[in-house]
C-alpha cells in the first residue's frame, strides 16, 4: 500500500505545488524579457499590470518605438508623428503546469499566450473583427523547451490623407522553438501586393528559417552568437508604365550564418545572395550570386556601433566616441571583407570573380586619421574578374553608351543610334585595353583581371601600378 500511496501524493504534491514554483519562474522570465526588450535598440517597454494566482498569472505589457529613433533625422515632424506615439499592448495569460489545458490538453510547466490588443493599428490597417493583429501561442515542457506559433491575419492598409494605395498582406504563420542551448524559428508569407498611382508590386511565396545556438536573446542584446538563416522569395514583380520600367525577379534566396570566436571576442558573418532571374527593360540576368564575407568583427566595436545606429541625434558624437575608443581593437582584430564569389550569366555572357580585402597589422592610429598613406600600407586586397567574350562585349557597350549619353552632342540620338554605335566601338575599345595590359586573355579566351595589393604596393595583372599616394 505504502508503495502506491507515496507516487499518488507525489503526484498530488506536484500538482498543487508546482504551479507555484512554475508562476515565481514565469514571472522572474517575463521581466527578464521586458528588461532586454526595453533595452533594445529603438524599443520602449514597460509591463503594466501583473497578476499572479497559484494556477495563472497574466500581464499588460506596452511595446513602443523610442522616439529618439527619429531624433536628428531630418524627417519632416508631421510624418513621424505618429509613429513617434506608436505603440501595443500585449495581453500575456499563462496557465501554470504541470497538467495543462490552455492550448489544449498536455503536461508541462507551463502554457502561453500573447496577443495584442483587438484595436491595435486598426486606424491604419483594416482586418477582421473577430481577429488580432498578432497573437502567439506556446508552451514550456517539462524539462524547460518551449515551442510555440505565432500568426498575423490578412489585412490591406488603409489610405492616409485622401490617398488611392491599395497594400494587401495575406497573412503570416510561424512556428518555432526554444531552450537553453538553442531557438529555431520558420515563418511564411504568401503574397504581398501593393497597387498605387502609376506603380504596381507584387511579391508571393516568402519563406523564412533561422536557428541559433545559445541563448535566443544575444541578437536583441548585441551580443555575437553562432546561427543560420535562409529567406526565400518566389517571385518579385514590379511595374511603373508611367515610365516604362518594369522587372521581374524569379527565386530570390538570401542565406545568412554567423559564428563567433571560442572566447566569445570576434564573430564572423556570411552572406550569400541569389537571384534564378531578373529581366528587365534595359537588363536580363540568370544564376546570380553573390557571396560575401565579414571576419573579425570585434564585440565591444559591434555593440557600440549597433547602439549608436539607434540615436540618429547622436551619432556624430557617438561616432566620435568609437573611434577614440573602439576602433583600435577592431583594427587589430584585422577585420576582413570578402567577396568569395560572384558570378552570373547578364544577356548572353557569363562572369565570374571575387574580392578579398583586410586590414592588417595595426598598431596605432594614424595622425590625422584620414592619412591615406597609411591606410594604403596596412590594406591587403586579392582581387579577380573573368569575363567570356559575349559579356565583354556586352559591358563595353554599356560603357561607351554612356559616354555617348553624356555628351551634349548627341543630345538628338535616339538609343539605337547609340546602341549602334557602341557596338561599332566596343571592339576596339577591348583590343586597345587588352595592349595597354589592363586586361589579359587567359588561356580559356576569357577577359581577365586581377588587382593585389599588399605593403603600399599595388599590381595590376601582375605589373606594378603606381598609386596617387
Amino acid at each position: 500500500m505504502k508503495k502506491i500511496i507515496i507516487p499518488v501524493a507525489a503526484i498530488v504534491l506536484i500538482g498543487v505545488v508546482g504551479p507555484k514554483f512554475t508562476g515565481n519562474g514565469i514571472n522572474e522570465g517575463l521581466d527578464n524579457f521586458v528588461s532586454i526588450l526595453d533595452k533594445s535598440p529603438g524599443y520602449i517597454a514597460t509591463i503594466e499590470s501583473r497578476e499572479t494566482n497559484w494556477f495563472s498569472s497574466s500581464a499588460l505589457i506596452n511595446v513602443g518605438i523610442d522616439p529618439l529613433m527619429f531624433a536628428g533625422s531630418g524627417l519632416d515632424p508631421a510624418e513621424i508623428a505618429p509613429f513617434e506615439d506608436l505603440s501595443a499592448t500585449i495581453n500575456v495569460t499563462v496557465q501554470h503546469g504541470p497538467f495543462l489545458t490552455l492550448n489544449g490538453l498536455s503536461l508541462g510547466l507551463s502554457a502561453w499566450k500573447a496577443e495584442v490588443d483587438q484595436s491595435v493599428f486598426r486606424e491604419f490597417l483594416a482586418y477582421a473583427e473577430d481577429e488580432k493583429l498578432y497573437s502567439v501561442t506556446g508552451s514550456v515542457g517539462l524539462f524547460g523547451g518551449v515551442s510555440f506559433e505565432d500568426i498575423m491575419p490578412k489585412f490591406t492598409v488603409i489610405p492616409q490623407d485622401g490617398g488611392d494605395e491599395a497594400i494587401t498582406f495575406s497573412g503570416w504563420n510561424g512556428k518555432g522553438t526554444a531552450s537553453s542551448e538553442s531557438a529555431a524559428y520558420s515563418g511564411a508569407i504568401d503574397l504581398v501586393t501593393v497597387s498605387a498611382e502609376g506603380v504596381s508590386f507584387e511579391m508571393q511565396s516568402m519563406i523564412f528559417e533561422g536557428s541559433l545556438e545559445g541563448d535566443w536573446t544575444a541578437p536583441m542584446q548585441g551580443d555575437f552568437y553562432n546561427s543560420a538563416s535562409q529567406l526565400a522569395i518566389a517571385s518579385i514583380n514590379f511595374d511603373m508604365p508611367m515610365l516604362d520600367t518594369n522587372a521581374k525577379l524569379e527565386k530570390l534566396f538570401i542565406d545568412v550564418k554567423t559564428q563567433k570566436s571560442e572566447d566569445d571576442s570576434l564573430m564572423d558573418m556570411d552572406i550569400t545572395y541569389a537571384v534564378g532571374s531578373i529581366q528587365a527593360p534595359q537588363f536580363s540576368g540568370r544564376d546570380l550570386i553573390v557571396k560575401t564575407e565579414v571576419n573579425n568583427l570585434e564585440r565591444a566595436f559591434f555593440k557600440a556601433y549597433q547602439e549608436a545606429s539607434a540615436k540618429p541625434a547622436q551619432m556624430e558624437q557617438s561616432i566620435a566616441d568609437i573611434i577614440e575608443t573602439k576602433l583600435l581593437p577592431q583594427l587589430q582584430a584585422s577585420p576582413e571583407f570578402n567577396i568569395t564569389e560572384m558570378s552570373g550569366k547578364v544577356a548572353e555572357g557569363n562572369f565570374s570573380g571575387k574580392v578579398m580585402a583586410k586590414v592588417s597589422a595595426v598598431d596605432s592610429l594614424p595622425e590625422p586619421l584620414e592619412d591615406p598613406a597609411f591606410w594604403l600600407s596596412k590594406a591587403v586586397i586579392d582581387s579577380n574578374l573573368k569575363l567570356d567574350k559575349a559579356m565583354a562585349l556586352w559591358v563595353g557597350e554599356q560603357f561607351v553608351a554612356n559616354q555617348i549619353q553624356s555628351d551634349p552632342n548627341a543630345a538628338g540620338m535616339t538609343d539605337e543610334e547609340i546602341k549602334a554605335i557602341a557596338g561599332e566601338q566596343v571592339e576596339g575599345m577591348i583590343e586597345m585595353f587588352t595592349q595597354q595590359g589592363m586586361i589579359t586573355v587567359n588561356v580559356d579566351g576569357e577577359y581577365e583581371m586581377t588587382f593585389t595589393m599588399q605593403d603600399g604596393q599595388a599590381m595590376l595583372n601582375g605589373n606594378p601600378m603606381p598609386l596617387p599616394f
